[in-house]
């Protein structure tokens, strides 16, 4: 059996191409999204192999079986969408038609979405008051400092843990009353213009609180002068090379959470970045304001994370009845 996407993208995409215009053909993608891909190509090919069905190119018909299958064994309609994109990529990738776009798959699809439903599985953002019990709960220690300015940096300015674990000490500049950090490459520039966020020093009575102060404290502590900024740290409280995951940084979180009193399963690495938004529209924060922050280009998609848990709705409520508060 061929080696999933690896043969699909990199090696196969157009027997013409020369080698180095196959790999620049691979880097298209982002490679969280690659690993899913070629995951979800390799299962359908085993799916295919099963029922004595062609995977590549495979017919509408064995499209409309699989993702039937899935959705019987009960997969949420977010993961078959997720298969469905693999199979579709991986059939651009060979210049074929896509069978995942027939109308037999969309009608199908389309009765799947609505007998599973598809409102997506969100975890909890974090809220202030959420973030300073994590923050309390943290020890003096090196993982202690270095948790802390993942906590407040990743808070303070709505990163995403893939930003967080790729940042370098050469992104990072400290001024008088802030640091300016550099964004290389995010999820939603996967071309690399790059992007900067300053991110402002509080004032000493909000020390706990404060991300440069954070940061500084944890590149000091940890006498690191150039490379990754976040890296894990062995059982012996010594500080590797190795540069943190994004599941490092979920798990980060999540170990706050406990030592805070929270409930772990309720948070993941995306709490810190929809904590902001979620925190800053609590607040009144203009949504341009925000935006500026988070890099949103679309409204539509900025309020998907202000997840104010029916705030909105209360608040409507009593403005209708004449409610003070």
């Amino acid at each position: 059996m061929q080696n999933a996407l690896t043969i699909t993208t990199a090696r196969d995409l157009a027997q013409p191409l020369s080698d180095n215009a196959r790999e620049y053909a691979a880097a298209s993608k982002a490679q969280n999204t690659l690993r899913a891909y070629k995951a979800a190509w390799g299962e359908f090919q085993i799916f295919c192999a099963q029922r004595g069905a062609v995977a590549m190119p495979a017919s509408p018909a064995a499209v409309v079986e699989y993702v039937t299958t899935l959705a019987e064994s009960g997969a949420r309609v977010s993961t078959i969408q997720t298969k469905l994109a693999a199979i579709a990529f991986a059939h651009a990738a060979r210049n074929g038609d896509n069978p995942a776009k027939s109308e037999a798959v969309r009608l199908v699809m389309q009765g799947i979405r609505r007998k599973l439903g598809c409102a997506p599985h969100q975890k909890a953002p974090i809220t202030r008051a959420e973030l300073v019990r994590m923050l309390d709960a943290l020890g003096d220690d090196l993982a202690g400092a270095r948790d802390r300015a993942i906590l407040l940096l990743g808070f303070a300015g709505a990163f995403r843990r893939s930003e967080l674990v790729a940042l370098n000490v050469e992104d990072v500049r400290f001024g008088v009353n802030d640091v300016t950090i550099t964004v290389r490459r995010s999820k939603t520039d996967q071309e690399g213009h790059g992007a900067v966020k300053r991110v402002p020093m509080l004032g000493a009575d909000d020390a706990a609180v404060c991300p440069v102060r954070a940061l500084k404290a944890w590149l000091d502590a940890a006498q690191i002068q150039s490379g990754a900024v976040f890296r894990a740290i062995d059982r012996w409280g010594y500080v590797r090379q190795a540069r943190l995951t994004d599941r490092a940084i979920a798990l980060v979180i999540k170990r706050a959470a406990v030592a805070a009193g929270l409930d772990p399963r309720q948070f993941a690495g995306h709490s810190l970045r929809a904590g902001f938004v979620t925190q800053a529209a609590a607040d009144n924060t203009p949504e341009w304001a925000i935006a500026e922050v988070t890099g949103h280009k679309s409204r539509e998609v900025l309020q998907k994370y202000i997840r104010d848990a029916g705030r909105g709705q209360l608040d409507a409520i009593r403005r209708a009845l004449g409610a003070t508060q």
